[in-house]
Protein backbone atom coordinates (compact mmCIF):
# COMPACT_ATOMS: atom_id res chain seq x y z
CA UNK A 1 0.00 0.00 0.00
CA UNK A 2 2.68 2.68 0.98
CA UNK A 3 4.24 1.75 -2.40
CA UNK A 4 1.08 1.99 -4.43
CA UNK A 5 0.58 5.65 -2.90
CA UNK A 6 4.26 6.57 -2.96
CA UNK A 7 3.46 6.03 -6.90
CA UNK A 8 0.23 7.68 -7.02
CA UNK A 9 2.27 11.03 -5.26
CA UNK A 10 4.65 10.62 -7.86
CA UNK A 11 2.03 10.24 -10.61
CA UNK A 12 0.43 13.34 -9.21
CA UNK A 13 3.12 15.71 -8.99
CA UNK A 14 4.56 15.17 -12.70
CA UNK A 15 0.77 16.13 -13.69
CA UNK A 16 0.75 19.51 -12.46
CA UNK A 17 4.44 19.86 -12.72
CA UNK A 18 4.05 21.95 -15.94
CA UNK A 19 1.46 24.38 -14.35
CA UNK A 20 4.51 24.47 -11.69
CA UNK A 21 6.85 25.86 -13.87
CA UNK A 22 4.69 28.03 -15.65
CA UNK A 23 3.98 29.58 -12.33
CA UNK A 24 7.15 30.52 -12.01
CA UNK A 25 7.62 31.91 -15.28
CA UNK A 26 4.81 34.22 -14.33
CA UNK A 27 6.79 35.13 -11.01
CA UNK A 28 10.11 35.71 -13.11
CA UNK A 29 8.41 38.02 -15.72
CA UNK A 30 6.58 39.89 -13.41
CA UNK A 31 9.78 40.66 -11.53
CA UNK A 32 11.31 41.57 -14.61
CA UNK A 33 13.74 38.28 -15.51
CA UNK A 34 11.96 38.18 -19.24
CA UNK A 35 14.62 36.11 -20.11
CA UNK A 36 14.20 33.32 -17.61
CA UNK A 37 10.35 33.68 -17.82
CA UNK A 38 10.95 32.76 -21.07
CA UNK A 39 13.49 29.79 -20.40
CA UNK A 40 11.03 28.67 -17.44
CA UNK A 41 8.13 28.20 -19.93
CA UNK A 42 9.75 26.93 -22.49
CA UNK A 43 10.53 24.24 -20.48
CA UNK A 44 6.71 24.04 -18.51
CA UNK A 45 6.12 23.17 -22.61
CA UNK A 46 8.45 20.72 -22.89
CA UNK A 47 7.15 18.97 -19.73
CA UNK A 48 3.24 19.52 -21.24
CA UNK A 49 4.13 17.94 -24.20
CA UNK A 50 5.64 14.54 -22.99
CA UNK A 51 2.77 13.87 -20.30
CA UNK A 52 0.79 14.50 -23.61
CA UNK A 53 -1.07 18.00 -22.10
CA UNK A 54 -1.44 20.01 -25.21
CA UNK A 55 -3.29 22.52 -24.13
CA UNK A 56 -0.92 23.43 -21.36
CA UNK A 57 2.04 23.11 -23.89
CA UNK A 58 -0.05 25.53 -25.78
CA UNK A 59 -0.32 27.68 -23.39
CA UNK A 60 3.20 27.68 -22.24
CA UNK A 61 4.27 28.41 -25.07
CA UNK A 62 1.87 31.47 -25.51
CA UNK A 63 2.89 32.83 -22.62
CA UNK A 64 6.92 32.60 -23.92
CA UNK A 65 5.56 34.42 -26.86
CA UNK A 66 4.06 36.99 -24.31
CA UNK A 67 7.08 37.45 -22.91
CA UNK A 68 9.07 38.18 -25.79
CA UNK A 69 10.44 34.60 -27.84
CA UNK A 70 10.18 34.43 -31.27
CA UNK A 71 10.66 30.97 -31.71
CA UNK A 72 7.08 29.57 -30.79
CA UNK A 73 5.17 30.07 -33.79
CA UNK A 74 5.31 27.25 -35.90
CA UNK A 75 4.90 24.88 -32.58
CA UNK A 76 2.06 26.78 -31.73
CA UNK A 77 0.53 26.36 -34.79
CA UNK A 78 0.86 22.66 -35.01
CA UNK A 79 -0.75 22.28 -31.50
CA UNK A 80 -3.89 23.70 -33.27
CA UNK A 81 -4.66 20.76 -35.28
CA UNK A 82 -4.55 18.95 -31.63
CA UNK A 83 -6.49 21.08 -28.96
CA UNK A 84 -10.08 21.50 -29.65
CA UNK A 85 -11.56 25.32 -30.07
CA UNK A 86 -10.26 28.16 -31.92
CA UNK A 87 -8.13 29.36 -28.81
CA UNK A 88 -4.62 27.70 -30.38
CA UNK A 89 -4.94 29.32 -33.17
CA UNK A 90 -5.20 32.56 -31.74
CA UNK A 91 -1.73 31.65 -29.86
CA UNK A 92 -0.48 30.50 -32.97
CA UNK A 93 -1.48 33.90 -34.88
CA UNK A 94 -0.06 35.92 -31.74
CA UNK A 95 3.41 34.26 -31.73
CA UNK A 96 3.44 34.45 -35.82
CA UNK A 97 2.85 38.43 -35.05
CA UNK A 98 5.66 38.62 -32.36
CA UNK A 99 8.08 36.54 -34.79
CA UNK A 100 7.21 39.15 -37.46
CA UNK A 101 7.57 42.16 -35.51
CA UNK A 102 4.21 42.89 -37.28
CA UNK A 103 2.40 45.92 -35.41
CA UNK A 104 -0.64 45.65 -37.90
CA UNK A 105 -1.46 42.28 -36.64
CA UNK A 106 -0.80 42.59 -33.66
CA UNK A 107 -3.38 45.04 -33.51
CA UNK A 108 -5.67 42.85 -35.16
CA UNK A 109 -4.89 39.62 -32.19
CA UNK A 110 -5.42 42.17 -30.13
CA UNK A 111 -8.97 42.75 -30.93
CA UNK A 112 -9.51 39.20 -31.19
CA UNK A 113 -8.01 37.76 -28.31
CA UNK A 114 -10.51 40.60 -26.65
CA UNK A 115 -13.57 39.33 -28.77
CA UNK A 116 -12.57 35.32 -27.07
CA UNK A 117 -12.69 36.99 -23.62
CA UNK A 118 -8.48 36.46 -23.38
CA UNK A 119 -8.25 40.20 -22.36
CA UNK A 120 -4.69 40.08 -20.46
CA UNK A 121 -3.32 38.59 -23.55
CA UNK A 122 -5.08 40.85 -25.52
CA UNK A 123 -3.07 43.55 -23.89
CA UNK A 124 -0.01 41.93 -24.43
CA UNK A 125 -0.70 41.81 -28.08
CA UNK A 126 -1.26 45.78 -28.10
CA UNK A 127 1.39 46.50 -25.79
CA UNK A 128 3.58 44.59 -28.04
CA UNK A 129 2.23 46.46 -31.03
CA UNK A 130 3.15 49.91 -29.66
CA UNK A 131 6.68 50.18 -30.31
CA UNK A 132 6.53 48.36 -33.47
CA UNK A 133 4.51 51.40 -35.14
CA UNK A 134 6.00 53.93 -36.76
CA UNK A 135 3.57 56.96 -36.74
CA UNK A 136 3.16 58.40 -32.76
CA UNK A 137 -0.25 58.53 -33.09
CA UNK A 138 -0.53 54.72 -33.34
CA UNK A 139 1.82 53.79 -31.28
CA UNK A 140 -0.12 55.87 -28.23
CA UNK A 141 -3.49 54.01 -29.56
CA UNK A 142 -2.33 50.72 -29.13
CA UNK A 143 -0.38 51.70 -25.62
CA UNK A 144 -3.70 52.79 -24.67
CA UNK A 145 -5.43 49.94 -25.45
CA UNK A 146 -2.86 47.71 -23.56
CA UNK A 147 -3.49 49.78 -20.82
CA UNK A 148 -6.79 50.05 -21.15
CA UNK A 149 -7.58 46.08 -21.14
CA UNK A 150 -4.61 45.71 -18.71
CA UNK A 151 -6.95 48.01 -16.20
CA UNK A 152 -9.89 45.53 -16.81
CA UNK A 153 -7.73 42.68 -15.47
CA UNK A 154 -7.98 44.53 -12.07
CA UNK A 155 -4.84 46.40 -13.66
CA UNK A 156 -2.81 43.05 -13.54
CA UNK A 157 0.60 43.67 -15.27
CA UNK A 158 3.04 42.32 -17.92
CA UNK A 159 6.76 42.92 -19.11
CA UNK A 160 4.68 44.41 -22.84
CA UNK A 161 2.36 45.97 -20.26
CA UNK A 162 4.86 47.70 -18.16
CA UNK A 163 6.48 49.00 -21.28
CA UNK A 164 3.41 50.17 -22.80
CA UNK A 165 2.76 52.08 -19.65
CA UNK A 166 5.46 54.56 -19.83
CA UNK A 167 4.35 58.43 -19.22
CA UNK A 168 2.78 60.02 -22.33
CA UNK A 169 5.54 62.61 -24.16
CA UNK A 170 3.30 65.65 -22.64
CA UNK A 171 3.45 68.12 -19.40
CA UNK A 172 1.91 67.93 -16.42
CA UNK A 173 -0.24 71.38 -16.90
CA UNK A 174 -1.34 70.00 -20.42
CA UNK A 175 -2.13 66.19 -18.87
CA UNK A 176 -4.19 67.65 -16.10
CA UNK A 177 -6.33 70.11 -18.81
CA UNK A 178 -6.87 66.70 -20.86
CA UNK A 179 -7.82 65.05 -17.81
CA UNK A 180 -10.62 68.09 -17.27
CA UNK A 181 -11.29 67.92 -21.25
CA UNK A 182 -11.67 63.90 -20.16
CA UNK A 183 -14.60 64.89 -17.27
CA UNK A 184 -16.68 67.17 -19.79
CA UNK A 185 -15.06 70.53 -18.94
CA UNK A 186 -15.07 73.35 -21.90
CA UNK A 187 -12.12 75.18 -22.07
CA UNK A 188 -13.80 78.37 -20.25
CA UNK A 189 -14.82 75.59 -17.53
CA UNK A 190 -11.22 74.65 -17.13
CA UNK A 191 -9.92 78.05 -17.53
CA UNK A 192 -12.25 79.14 -14.38
CA UNK A 193 -10.74 75.76 -12.65
CA UNK A 194 -7.26 76.45 -12.82
CA UNK A 195 -7.10 80.13 -12.94
CA UNK A 196 -6.09 80.54 -16.47
CA UNK A 197 -7.08 82.66 -19.40
CA UNK A 198 -8.95 80.86 -21.80
CA UNK A 199 -6.10 81.43 -24.54
CA UNK A 200 -3.66 79.59 -22.80
CA UNK A 201 -5.80 76.87 -22.11
CA UNK A 202 -6.23 76.77 -25.89
CA UNK A 203 -2.38 76.75 -26.22
CA UNK A 204 -2.05 73.70 -23.83
CA UNK A 205 -4.31 72.01 -25.94
CA UNK A 206 -2.84 72.62 -29.10
CA UNK A 207 0.74 71.51 -28.03
CA UNK A 208 -0.48 68.37 -26.50
CA UNK A 209 -2.96 67.49 -29.50
CA UNK A 210 0.27 68.40 -31.68
CA UNK A 211 2.50 65.96 -29.65
CA UNK A 212 0.65 63.48 -29.68
CA UNK A 213 -0.54 63.29 -33.45
CA UNK A 214 -4.44 64.03 -32.63
CA UNK A 215 -6.83 66.19 -34.08
CA UNK A 216 -8.77 67.57 -31.80
CA UNK A 217 -9.26 67.87 -28.06
CA UNK A 218 -11.94 64.65 -27.62
CA UNK A 219 -8.99 61.84 -29.57
CA UNK A 220 -6.96 64.00 -26.64
CA UNK A 221 -9.19 63.41 -23.77
CA UNK A 222 -9.41 59.77 -25.15
CA UNK A 223 -6.05 58.65 -25.53
CA UNK A 224 -5.28 60.91 -21.71
CA UNK A 225 -8.02 58.75 -20.54
CA UNK A 226 -6.20 55.98 -19.66
CA UNK A 227 -3.07 57.44 -18.30
CA UNK A 228 -3.08 58.78 -14.39
CA UNK A 229 -2.18 61.91 -14.22
CA UNK A 230 1.24 61.52 -12.11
Amino acid sequence: MLVDATEHAGEFVALHEPQRTLAKACVAAAKGMERRAIELALAAADDAQRAGQHAVEAEALHHAARFGDRTVADRLAQLSDKVHGSVVALQARHASAVAAANPAELDAVSLDLERAGLLLSAADSAAQAAPLHREQRERIEAAARALRLAGQCGGATTPAVKRAARPLPVTFREREIAGLIAAGLSNKEIAEELTLSVRTVEGHVYRACFKLGVEDRDDLAELIRVEPLK
